[in-house]
Parts: structure tokens; sequence; C-alpha cells
């Protein structure tokens, strides 16, 4: 038997450090001949946590991800007790606690791995059925990766989503929604800043802020996408609006005119029913730009 393990040694190891280096892609769905995760999600290597390889930790962590593609949570559970520790071990432990169910723990691990592509598909998936709960698992990923290097364009990401998040538990509990749009608008704010190139932030900065009642932070958002991408209709709209609603017809009238020059270049009509402005602000507009009031 020891000579049998000894003559395996070489194959293991070189088997792990081919799965060291692949990208984490090829384990993101079912394992198919003849590739690396299909060899290794066989029976025959699992024998191995029995004897001394099984103590080494980057082969107990293979094995354990094979095992969670098998979807055998429980082998999985043995073999990353004594995995080691490392952004590969804590991402394994956040799928295997993603697999139990276990999501706020899950999004720890993800948080203390940097996993933010497991952990927004996680968020996406709560948020279907409980933003609020989504926003909470958001809020603990972000907790848990305090002290990560994490580039300025992904906090952006991050942050806009959980504004999201913010702002529809804030239309199912009005009783709270003040404190959750404060939140809200913070996360866009903090997003626009951080990657100012994405209309995304900055749009949805200016819109919610009108919803929140602050025309003049809505109008500021708007320009500075305007500014930034001046073919951004969305942005034209909104400043008009805006400007609108803050009493600045003469500039609401100047940043509609442009709107209307943009929207058949970009083969778009203006409507401002479909982009979410209600018939009162419709109609501050209307009267803005000199025209009878939207029945």
């Amino acid at each position: 038997m020891a000579r049998a393990v000894r003559l395996l040694v070489v194959p293991i190891i070189a088997i792990a450090a081919a799965i060291q280096v692949t990208s984490y892609a090829l384990f993101g769905g079912a394992a198919a001949q003849p590739s690396v995760p299909a060899f290794f999600t066989a029976a025959w290597p699992f024998d191995l946590a029995g004897t001394k390889l099984g103590r080494v930790p980057a082969l107990r962590r293979e094995l354990a991800r094979a095992a969670l593609l098998r979807g055998d949570a429980a082998r999985a559970a043995t073999l990353l007790d004594g995995a080691g520790a490392g952004d590969d071990a804590e991402d394994l432990r956040g799928r295997l606690a993603a697999a139990t169910n276990d999501a706020p723990g899950a999004m720890q691990h993800f948080g203390r791995a940097g996993d933010i592509v497991r952990a927004r598909a996680l968020v996406d998936g709560v948020a279907a059925r409980d933003p609020a709960a989504a926003l909470g698992l958001a809020e603990t990923f972000d907790r848990a990766t305090t002290g990560r290097d994490i580039p300025a364009a992904v906090i952006a990401q991050s942050d806009w989503r959980e504004g999201e998040l913010a702002a529809a538990v804030a239309a199912q509990r009005p009783g709270s929604a003040a404190g959750l749009m404060r939140e809200s608008l913070a996360k866009y704010e903090a997003a626009a800043q951080l990657d100012p190139t994405q209309d995304a932030y900055g749009l949805s900065l200016g819109f919610e802020a009108l919803v929140a009642g602050d025309a003049a932070r809505s109008r500021d958002a708007y320009a500075r996408v305007l500014a930034n991408d001046p073919q951004s209709l969305d942005a034209a709209v909104g400043l008009a609006v805006a400007n609108a609603v803050t009493g600045a017809c003469s500039a609401a009238s100047a940043a509609y005119a442009r709107a209307q020059a943009l929207a058949p270049q970009q083969h778009r009509i203006l409507d401002l029913t479909a982009s979410g402005y209600p018939l009162p602000t419709q109609k501050t507009l209307s009267r803005c730009l000199g025209r009878p009031p939207s029945s």
C-alpha cells in the first residue's frame, strides 16, 4: 500500500498543480470529460483523504472542490477541515455555506476571499424575492472585505447595487423610507465619485434624489453625467426635469431641447412616463416648457 501511495504522489501533485493554475471558470459548471475537474470527480481520488496525502491542505482543497461539484456537501465539509487558510480555502468554504443555505456565512467567506463574482450572484439571487435580505448580505460582504485591496471600479459597482437594494426596500417599507433613501443616495453618490465614467451611477443618483425631494442634488448629478457624456439622452431629460422642479425654467428648456436633438440620433423617443417620472413632475416640466399640462 505504501509503495502504491508513493507511485501516486507525482501524478496527484501534477494534477493539483494543474488545477491550481487553471481558471476558476473551469469549475463554474458541470464537469465534462476529459477535463481535469471530471477526472477529479471520479470516486477513487477521495480514498486519498484516508492516507498520509490526505493531510496535505492543497490536496484537501482540491478534493473538497470536487466534492462540491458532485453535490456532496458533507464530504466537502470534512475535507475543508484541515484545508488550510487563504483565499482559495475561504472561497471553498463560502461555496459550501451557500450550498447548505447559509447565505450570511457564505458572504463572510466570500468577503474574506475577495470573491466578488460569487457574492454578487448570491445577492442577486436573493434580491428577486427579498431585497432587504439581499441588502443585509451585501453589507455583510462589505464588512468582510475590510483590509482587502479591491479596485475602485469594483467597489463602485457594489455600492451602486446596494443603492438599488436600499431603494427597493424603501419602496416596500414606507415607515423606514427616509433612512433607507439616505442610504441609497449615499451609495449612489459613492459609486458616482469612485467611477464617474459609468453613467448608470449618476443617473441613479439623479433619479433617486428627485424621488427623495432633493431636486438640487438631482440637478447636480444629472449635470455631472452630461458633462462626462454629452450624448447621454437620459441625463439631458433628467436635467430638464430637475431644473423644472427647482423653478429654473430657462435651463429646463435648454436641457429638454438638447434631449430632443439627441433622441432621433439614438433612435429613441422621449417618454417621461416610461422613464418613471410621476405625472405631477411631468406637469411641472410642461409648465416650464410653456406647454399645456398633460391630463
